[in-house]
């Protein structure tokens, strides 16, 4: 199977990356990234094919005919200040979204996953007085409400999925794993085994709150 990865470099999207990388469904990746990876990347059968991009509203034809053939994208692009979150958040995730849809990248008759990355107390209603994290939350909300449309006007095309992680520890994290639940943390591992998964196999709803991932992160980390 072939996918599509944003946010490589990041702490989440680096390691999807490295999960997708091992996972034997996965033949192929087209990761999208700002610069280039660390040299921490093993790739032995050369899945990976890195496309260096600053701007994610636009993708050219010689960009979309490399994407040719994927079946689900993760985007798990982060931001780190409000300054540059409507472009990357909503702006980006929609033009993605909206260019792998209408370039259909997965081929005709199939339905494209779009895992998306967004986040907890997420807000839709743009009107709502918010007492904290007010415009991160509505951005996300904003973006999540654009994907759903998107996928109702293509509903032969698109699928769109999202993750709502909590916190999210580190790979070696000290943090104790019997306190996540209760913290509303997750560590990375479960979170991108997870998100991989929907973009591999779906799943039986759309939105995946903090303890949906990590649940289910931990037993598909078993197997």
């Amino acid at each position: 199977m072939k996918i599509i990865l944003t946010g490589p470099t990041g702490h989440i999207g680096s390691n999807v990356l490295k999960a997708a990388l091992a996972h034997p469904a996965i033949t192929s990746i087209i990761a999208f990234s700002r610069r280039q990876l660390p040299t921490s990347f093993p790739d032995p059968q050369n899945k990976l094919q890195l496309i260096i991009q600053s701007d994610f509203t636009t993708y050219s034809d010689e960009t979309l005919k490399a994407c040719a053939g994927a079946e689900a994208c993760i985007w798990g692009m982060g931001v780190a200040n409000m300054e540059t979150g409507r472009t990357i958040i909503v702006d980006s995730t929609i033009a993605a979204a909206k260019a792998f849809v209408d370039a259909k990248v997965a081929g005709e008759g199939t339905k494209f996953r779009f895992v998306h990355l967004s986040g907890m107390f997420v807000e839709k209603d743009q009107k709502k007085r918010l007492w904290f994290m007010n415009e991160g939350r509505k951005i996300r909300g904003e973006t999540e409400v654009e994907l759903m449309k998107m996928e109702k006007e293509h509903p032969e095309a698109l699928v769109a999925y999202i993750a709502r992680p909590g916190g999210v520890t580190a790979t070696n994290s000290f943090f104790p794993a019997l306190l996540e639940p209760l913290a509303r943390f997750i560590n990375v591992d479960d979170l991108a085994a997870k998100m991989l998964d929907a973009a591999i196999n779906g799943h039986d709803t759309q939105t995946l709150e903090v303890d949906v991932l990590r649940n289910e992160g931990k037993r598909l980390r078993k197997q």
